[in-house]
């Protein structure tokens, strides 16, 4: 599924497509950061900022239904 930034939902969880063992993501929103805003997740489970996403590069990760 392609994301587009409308579909992304502060505090929902995510994970990046490809890949078997990817960790799922807590989507914190699109947040100034240093050098432009960026998407920003964070590991289920932690405040901390831990990937950075450009809207270009929202195809990379879908929603994660429970």
């Amino acid at each position: 599924m392609n994301l587009m930034t409308a579909q992304l939902i502060v505090g929902n969880a995510y994970k990046f497509s490809h890949g078997t063992d990817t960790p799922t993501l807590t989507y914190l929103g699109y947040n100034w950061s240093g050098n432009g805003h960026w998407h920003q997740f964070s590991k289920q489970g932690s405040p901390a900022v831990w990937s950075e996403i450009t809207n270009n590069d929202l195809w990379m990760i879908e929603e994660v239904y429970s």
